[in-house]
């Protein structure tokens, strides 16, 4: 499981409910391995076992048979004399066993203290160096500061990636600087150019070249001055691939109109469809930055798979358009 599929679901859960429900031979289970450091709980354990009804099922790693979720229950199911148990087995490498035993136990059971999360965080930490601080905060269940302060806490001998893996799935520099300074000069040369198309040609992202814009605007460096005192970070030379320029920068709410007024896309379906979706999505960079400040925290994750879904969506029907056109 990448961590691009844990933030898209939100949690480890989904992922693992996607996999059948099988029964498996306690005796052939192993007990290992568990994020807990306290070991299993008794009390828990007997709550379970005198419980009625359904048990959800354990999630056991197919190589080693090892338990990733559910060993109270495993306990539970020992005490009430069973010898078999459901389970759902999933395939993956032990490092990855390991965060979705972590991601598990976070998202529901018996908590994990802050200890245990801040133990699996260092963990994750090293086995996957390459993920970015939110990624690790979202599978160990901490704030991304506490992950940053981690992180700056553990092997000073460790060599540092040139790149991380966001949430999102996509490979970032650790330094900008020189995308930065790149996304600046294609702004100066094309200030009307779109934001999207500058963040694709630089290897950044849209917020990031959002940030380099109102920098200059205000007459500032592109760069952060945290960048600017350390080198750039030794990466493969990559130029700035073209971007394309609009013939004319229009408003948006403008063009929507002249577009609802052409006959061409007024008289069919799937014009007006077009535009009546539009109607509905155009909004701009402020008012989206409005809606997220004012979201809650515990929907944050569902709600920014759905927004992908849409953008994925535009961004695909865009590209078309844009092969038609050129």
């Amino acid at each position: 499981m990448s961590v691009r599929e844990l933030d898209q679901a939100g949690s480890a859960v989904p992922w693992i409910e996607s996999h059948p429900i099988v029964s498996v031979d306690i005796d052939s289970l192993v007990l290992a391995e568990s994020p807990r450091s306290g070991g299993a709980d008794a009390q828990h354990i007997r709550l379970l076992a005198e419980a009625t009804g359904d048990i959800p099922p354990i999630t056991v790693h197919r190589e080693t048979m090892t338990v990733i979720d559910g060993t109270h229950r495993v306990h539970a199911a020992i005490r009430n004399g069973q010898s078999t148990i459901a389970a759902r087995i999933v395939d993956c490498d032990a490092h990855t066993a390991f965060v979705l035993a972590v991601a598990a136990n976070i998202s529901h059971g018996l908590p994990l203290s802050r200890a245990d999360r801040t133990a699996a965080a260092r963990r994750i930490i090293a086995s996957h160096p390459h993920w970015s601080n939110r990624a690790v905060a979202a599978a160990a269940g901490l704030s991304d500061k506490t992950v940053s302060r981690i992180r700056t806490e553990a092997d000073p001998t460790r060599p540092a990636p040139v790149t991380r893996v966001g949430r999102d799935g996509r490979a970032r520099p650790l330094n900008t600087r020189r995308r930065r300074e790149q996304a600046a000069a294609v702004l100066r040369a094309q200030p009307e150019a779109p934001l999207r198309e500058i963040a694709r040609a630089t290897g950044l992202s849209p917020a990031t070249v959002h940030d380099v814009r109102r920098r200059i605007g205000r007459g500032e460096h592109p760069v952060p001055e945290r960048y600017r005192d350390s080198e750039p970070v030794a990466e493969p030379e990559r130029p700035a691939r073209p971007v394309r320029q609009l013939p004319t920068r229009v408003d948006g709410q403008t063009l929507l109109n002249q577009l609802g007024n052409d006959p061409a896309v007024r008289l069919t379906e799937a014009g007006r469809h077009t535009v009546r979706l539009l109607h509905r999505c155009l909004v701009d960079h402020d008012h989206l930055a409005r809606l997220s400040r004012g979201l809650p925290d515990h929907w944050a994750p569902q709600i920014a798979h759905l927004a992908r879904i849409c953008a994925t969506a535009w961004q695909n029907l865009a590209e078309q358009l844009h092969e038609r056109a050129a």
